[in-house]
């Protein structure tokens, strides 16, 4: 799933159909991913966001992140996994080049076992 994609979406939906609790859950992940600043100003990742796809809460998660910091990746692989959380593809490397922000939406939902992580 990852060779061909720029990004994927961690969706609030488990592998059994339920809603992800709490609520806030995307924003709590996002916010575990920043940094403080010798300033005191909080720093957000430029790898995660949290957005609202179809309806449902999900964290946009841009697969370059897996080189830049393999120990966050690896934090994000583990929520999923813990979590049980439904994955899809998201951008390809070209969608993602020509569009800037606006995330392309699929179809695909995928477990988290099937990752080939």
């Amino acid at each position: 799933m990852l060779s061909e994609a720029a990004e994927f979406v961690i969706q609030g939906i488990t592998v059994d159909g339920g809603i992800f609790q709490p609520a806030d859950w995307a924003e709590r992940l996002c916010d575990s991913l920043s940094r403080t600043g010798a300033d005191g100003h909080k720093t957000y990742s430029s790898y995660v966001r949290p957005v609202v796809a179809e309806g449902i809460k999900s964290v946009v998660v841009r697969v370059a992140l897996q080189k830049a910091d393999p120990g966050e990746f690896d934090v994000i692989k583990r929520y999923i996994a813990e979590n049980r959380l439904m994955v899809r593809s998201g951008r390809g490397s070209r969608d993602a080049e020509a569009t800037g922000a606006h995330p392309a939406i699929g179809k695909e939902r995928r477990d988290p076992s099937r990752n080939n992580w």
